[in-house]
């Protein structure tokens, strides 16, 4: 199903929101690897995402989705705040190489490309931003029922 390059990405995004898991302070274990996990499932959604609809707007809503819920329900069983493992769970799908791209081109006064990877940069942005609001109202509407 995924290629080799896939795997080493979904192995990269693991490792990756580990280390801002340190870098973040995070201090037990189980936080660490709970949030390494929710890196490696968004990363692991997005791919799945993409494959299936070749949209990467869309993945990148439906991955950002898919971490909010998972770090909204990983922190209720951990008992700590969601805020953290949803930062370190969603690193591996912000959009920072298009964003280098973007500034490169914008110093080469390349202004097309320029143009074209900024728009870019700014939809997957906001498809996140999206991913991350709707979530949030559904956990929110959740819990607000479970508490009548």
């Amino acid at each position: 199903m995924f290629s080799g390059k896939e795997l080493l990405q979904l192995i990269t995004a693991f490792t990756g929101s580990a280390g801002f898991a340190f870098a973040f302070n995070f201090r037990r274990k189980k936080h660490i690897l709970t949030a390494a996990f929710g890196g490696f499932l968004g990363w692991f959604c997005y791919l799945l995402i993409f494959h299936s609809f070749s949209n990467g707007y869309l993945a990148g809503y439906l991955s950002t989705v898919a971490v909010s819920f998972y770090a909204s329900f990983a922190a209720r069983v951990l008992r700590t705040p969601a805020t953290g493992l949803l930062t370190v769970s969603s690193i591996p799908m912000i959009p920072g190489a298009s964003l280098y791209r973007c500034m490169h081109h914008l110093m080469l006064s390349e202004l097309e490309q320029f143009h074209s990877q900024g728009l870019h940069t700014v939809l997957f942005a906001s498809s996140m931003a999206a991913g991350f609001v709707t979530a949030a109202m559904v956990v929110h509407l959740f819990q607000s029922r479970t508490r009548k």
